[in-house]
């Protein structure tokens, strides 16, 4: 395995860095975590930090989060409520470095639902973070997981806007789609309509890697391609090449988390079911009913199983994590502790995760299902997971088992796990540096 090593700032800078830095808590300390969201009106732009969901309680607890890593004041702090009123919030949290000589801003903010925390020690900041009520960690060291999590979304958005730019038409429609997903449905007015719109975009990219993987290749961007014969596709899932498309396997993947997500929502929000087509008395339509029909059947049967689930309110968050912190797969070998931690960091009870680990059979069933094992080895993959995310997996392994200097003390039962698990991390580690 490589010797080279990502390192993060224990200081987080200001901007990205300490972005990532509060997201990161939010998201080692088991909430669904959405960032840089974005609404053009065109005149006016509205720019999200980070957005929270504490799937927890009774009832789903958001939040809405800014960032300042330089200087802020009252008006900053008012324009946070502003959004948090126009996003119909009752909470949210405003993190900065340092006072500006306005002390006074938690006592004034308070009464307003806003939180306005100072992480002036970042050698606390995880234990101040704890004592606002924000959330614990289970395992602190998933803080730093995290960052790099962040640091390889963000890095795989800057090589597909790079390329967008330069006039790749795989890169232009991966840019376009990763905004509908991150950006258009978060604003929409109620999860049916979010869904809607996501069900759209997803039938217009169904093959938005391999398309520009043609394009790689020598031919047109086809995201509706039938073939699958595409040497720069293939050389991307054996060995991580073209950044490009790891980006777009990525973005595919995000669509179906967010349809997830949206399905927990909807769940939460008619706990009876989806509401009639017709009014009582026969003479009107219902549009939310309406647009719930409207969905594919794919979708209502994928509906029909979640409700039947006792903890179906914690399964976006888990999927998120399992995607973006897990890697996308469990050594099958060790399923049962890698369970047990699931559990810890998700809420969802160990002898449950297998169920949840059906979702995307459910609701997206392709053929011989999702999950594969490529080979002698112990791992067991969900099919499309960029090979740089799970290198982020294969180090949380490191992190799971205490393997401070390599993977090679973890024993395993299949020949090839430690050189696959290596071959991960190499891959992410070359790509962040």
């Amino acid at each position: 395995m490589s010797k080279k090593v990502v390192k993060l700032p224990d200081i987080p800078g200001a901007g990205e860095e300490l972005e990532d830095y509060i997201a990161a808590l939010f998201q080692a300390s088991g909430h669904f975590v959405e960032k840089q969201i974005v609404e053009s009106d065109p005149a006016d732009l509205l720019e999200l930090d980070i957005f929270v969901t504490d799937y927890t309680p009774d009832k789903a607890m958001q939040r809405l989060i800014e960032v300042k890593g330089g200087k802020w004041g009252f008006t900053d702090l008012f324009k946070v409520v502003g959004w948090m009123q126009y996003l119909d919030l009752q909470h949210g949290a405003f993190f900065i470095t340092r006072w500006e000589d306005r002390k006074s801003a938690p006592r004034k903010m308070e009464p307003l639902g806003l939180d306005v925390v100072c992480f002036d020690d970042f050698t606390t900041a995880p234990q101040l973070f704890e004592e606002k009520g924000f959330g614990s960690f289970v395992e602190p060291r998933l803080i730093g997981l995290w960052r790099h999590s962040y640091g390889v979304e963000r890095k795989f958005v800057k090589v597909i806007n790079g390329l967008a730019r330069a006039g790749a038409g795989g890169a232009i429609a991966a840019k376009t789609y990763h905004r509908q997903i991150n950006n258009g449905t978060f604003f929409a007015r109620a999860p049916e309509e979010s869904l809607a719109m996501l069900y759209e975009a997803y039938g217009d990219h169904p093959k938005l890697t391999l398309g520009y993987a043609h394009e790689i290749d020598g031919g047109d961007f086809d995201p509706h391609s039938e073939s699958t014969e595409s040497p720069s596709y293939q050389a991307m899932l054996r060995d991580g090449k073209h950044p490009e498309l790891q980006a777009c396997m990525y973005f595919e993947h995000r669509a179906r988390l967010a349809i997830l997500k949206a399905a927990v929502d909807y769940a939460l929000a008619h706990p009876d079911g989806p509401p009639e087509l017709m009014s009582e008395d026969g003479k009107s339509f219902f549009f939310q009913g309406l647009t719930y029909h409207a969905l594919p059947r794919t979708f209502h049967d994928g509906m029909e199983w979640l409700r039947e689930q006792p903890n179906f309110r914690r399964y976006a968050t888990f999927w998120q994590q399992f995607l973006w912190g897990w890697g996308g797969f469990y050594l099958e070998d060790r399923e049962g502790q890698e369970f047990e931690w699931m559990a810890e960091y998700s809420g969802i009870p160990a002898d449950e995760i297998p169920t949840a680990l059906e979702a995307f059979d459910r609701f997206f069933p392709i053929p011989n299902g999702w999950f594969t094992t490529p080979g002698w080895t112990d791992i067991h993959l969900l099919k499309m997971v960029p090979l740089t995310f799970q290198g982020i997996g294969a180090h949380q392994r490191r992190i799971q088992y205490n393997l401070v200097d390599n993977v090679s003390a973890l024993k395993p039962s299949a020949p090839y796990t430690i050189g696959d698990l290596a071959k991960r991390i190499n891959c992410t580690v070359d790509f962040l540096l």
